[in-house]
């Protein structure tokens, strides 16, 4: 089944309370610890509806974001020109694409890389990753931390967001696979009006968790050129 089809016209709703200027903030923090020249050229790998592209295209730096949900680049765009802001958005999938062109920093935000769930998909977007980046250029992402994920243990909940005259309610259902360091997150979405519902989408997620030692073994791969590792918090 695919994802971020139906979800997507609510992903903005749902996630409007995300703090994208702070995230934003967080990676100039390390754009400036970490890089030995200046940062001009990022590639937001899984950009989703290009929230965090468009913070940093808005802090003039060149920005190019990849996503595969139509829908989801559809909103990108959409934003970005009803902000008047340049954004490079492209539909494509972040395990092949090669936009022949190198950038200063390649970020993949927000659990994209939990979305890849096999070994090989996510050394496919370590791979691409590594083909776009400039010589001592940065490589940053998150995802789901394995250790967090094991003592916390996913929990059910729910929001409800007022629109005007309308609810928007979802519900999050969470089946945790520990052997395969896996998480089926199961959406639901209702919207109601005057006691009416008025739509519903059904779609589940599965995530990955992974764990600090794996993820230094993905990327000390022969075929990457990552020098080094650094593990951080916000």
């Amino acid at each position: 089944m695919k994802i971020f089809q139906k979800y997507a016209n609510y992903y903005d709703i749902l996630y409007q309370d995300k703090d994208y200027k702070k995230e934003c903030d967080f990676l100039e923090k390390i754009f400036e610890k970490y890089s030995k020249k200046r940062i001009n050229s990022i590639l937001d790998l899984g950009c989703g509806t290009g929230s965090h592209s468009l913070i940093l295209a808005k802090r003039d730096y060149e920005v190019s974001g990849v996503d595969l949900s139509s829908q989801m680049i559809n909103r990108a765009r959409n934003k970005a020109r009803d902000n008047k802001i340049k954004v490079n958005f492209i539909k494509g999938d972040i395990r092949k694409i090669d936009l022949e062109k190198e950038f200063d920093a390649v970020i993949s935000m927000f659990a994209v890389i939990s979305y890849q769930i096999t070994n090989e998909n996510i050394l496919s977007v370590f791979q691409v990753a590594n083909i776009h980046l400039t010589r001592g250029g940065l490589f940053i992402f998150d995802c789901w931390f394995g250790p967090a994920v094991l003592v916390q243990k996913p929990q059910g909940r729910f929001k409800i967001l007022d629109r005007k005259s309308e609810k928007v309610i979802r519900f999050v259902t969470p089946v945790l696979d520990i052997l395969n360091h896996t998480v089926d997150v199961q959406y639901k979405i209702i919207k109601i009006s005057k006691n009416k519902i008025l739509d519903e989408v059904e779609e589940t997620h599965q995530m990955r968790f992974l764990f600090p030692q794996e993820i230094k073994h993905y990327l000390k791969r022969p075929a990457l050129k990552f020098w080094k590792f650094v593990h951080l918090e916000n």
